[in-house]
């Protein structure tokens, strides 16, 4: 009832849960996840909200994982809980797509997640880190170099994404689920000291521990919640600096002081849960200072780019190949274009439409609108006797050049009219009879990347 208690408290403190939430728990079978699950039948006595669990088999410990699986899936049915499952060929992906192991199993999780999540309605999501987890990421990051951002260890709210049992010591959820009687798995992974988590947690804490201090643990988490205190109060309000789009204003941020800079910096890549250290964000410092549009690594998922007024995260994933090819659509349809979805319908109110995303057009109903990327020489009329190549518009209007090559371009009997979201141009006079002529609304939607980013917990 203790423990129970403690999970309350933390709820309340941190507001993790309310009335109405739909959460998605990632479940491996492990104690942190049974307990985890454990907590929040409990807690549903106190909030009306749902549960469902995800189970995934990266099938790469043969019988173990199978029986993990098979775990997971009975104790779903016996507490009367919904369950996803999903076996990934980790290994096969990996070496098809010349992509570490961890890579792949970290993106294949995601997607996912993020399938699972859109299609119960989720509006959280619930993973096991404990205590010693956060104990365990401090001095992992401080051995590998991090900012004062970093040494917050995991954060227990996230935007979407919650840690209910991250203020409970591994000790004490084991020592619960025993007492209870509670079955669970055990990765036997967890105790080879391969990996440079597991090492810590197998050697250097114990030796810490046995050698120097016997409560280390709870002096590294009281430093950890210094640290986030002392970076709450320092903290620069992050939403004052970005746009609608999360992309930093460069002119915003030219008057902050070089601590505020890093500490905004800080602040931007730890929305996706990237590692920090100086080194990166003097690196990002000097991308800011250099002209036109650059870019570098953050990490194998992440780059930032830099441009002409922004500074922006993009996942690497999203790179692709330019698709020269044209689509047709008829008046009135709709159709999807790459990652934009075209609306051309009869307009029902013949003013100009004052949103970016939309054109009114002269035209006839059954003819044809094309919507193609730039060509080499392409050019839109600004009235009837001048024009201007589309390359130049770019490179006035300052479009990054990441971006020119994924701009849709309209065309209407084989004249440019509309570069999306950058340039309305004049259209000359069709040769076909005006008396035809109607008006058309065409309505562009871009659609989003749904990404979760969140980092998996046994």
């Amino acid at each position: 009832m203790e423990l129970f208690r403690e999970i309350l408290n933390i709820n309340k403190k941190y507001n993790l849960i309310e009335n109405d939430d739909i959460i998605v728990v990632g479940f491996s079978g492990g104690p942190d996840s049974v307990f985890l699950v454990e907590m929040l039948k409990k807690l549903q006595h106190f909030f009306n909200f749902k549960i469902y669990l995800v189970h995934i088999n990266h099938l790469l410990r043969g019988e173990d994982a199978d029986s993990d699986e098979n775990f997971s899936f009975e104790y779903a049915k016996k507490n009367n809980l919904e369950i996803f499952i999903k076996r990934i060929p980790v290994k096969e992906i990996a070496k098809e797509i010349g992509k570490t192991l961890e890579e792949v199993g970290r993106e294949e999780r995601y997607k996912f997640f993020s399938e699972i999540y859109e299609k119960v309605g989720a509006t959280k999501i619930a993973t096991a880190h404990n205590k010693d987890d956060q104990i365990e990421t401090f001095l992992f990051r401080l051995i590998r170099g991090t900012s004062l951002q970093g040494l917050e260890g995991i954060k227990i709210k996230n935007n979407n994404v919650i840690r209910p049992i991250s203020e409970i010591y591994k000790k004490d959820i084991l020592k619960y689920l025993n007492k209870n009687e509670i079955q669970y798995k055990i990765d036997k992974t967890n105790f080879e000291n391969e990996f440079t988590r597991n090492s810590i947690r197998l050697d250097l804490i114990p030796f810490i521990e046995e050698r120097y201090n016997a409560k280390f643990k709870d002096k590294i988490f009281s430093l950890i919640e210094e640290i986030r205190e002392n970076n709450q109060n320092n903290s620069l309000n992050l939403s004052d600096y970005v746009n609608s789009e999360n992309k930093i204003i460069l002119e915003k941020m030219k008057f902050l002081s070089n601590f505020d800079k890093k500490n905004l910096l800080s602040l931007f890549l730890n929305q996706k849960n990237i590692e920090i250290n100086r080194n990166k964000i003097d690196e990002i410092n000097s991308l800011i200072k250099s002209n036109g549009t650059k870019k570098i690594d953050l990490d194998k998922t992440y780059r930032v780019v830099k441009d002409y007024t922004h500074l922006y995260i993009e996942e690497k994933r999203r790179d692709f190949t330019i698709n020269n090819s044209t689509i047709q659509l008829k008046i009135p349809s709709k159709q999807v274009f790459n990652n934009f979805k075209i609306s051309v319908e009869i307009a029902k109110n013949l003013d100009i439409p004052k949103e970016k995303n939309q054109y009114l057009l002269d035209a006839i109903y059954n003819d044809i609108i094309e919507v193609r990327y730039r060509k080499e020489g392409d050019k839109i009329f600004l009235n009837e006797k001048h024009s201007k190549k589309i390359k130049e518009i770019f490179i006035d209007q300052k479009i990054p050049k990441d971006i020119r090559d994924r701009l849709p371009i309209f065309l209407y009997n084989d004249t440019i009219f509309w570069i999306y979201n950058v340039k309305k141009s004049y259209i000359p006079k069709i040769n076909k009879n005006e008396s035809k002529l109607i008006k058309v609304l065409i309505t562009v939607e871009e659609v989003k990347w749904t990404i979760i980013s969140l980092k998996m917990k046994s």
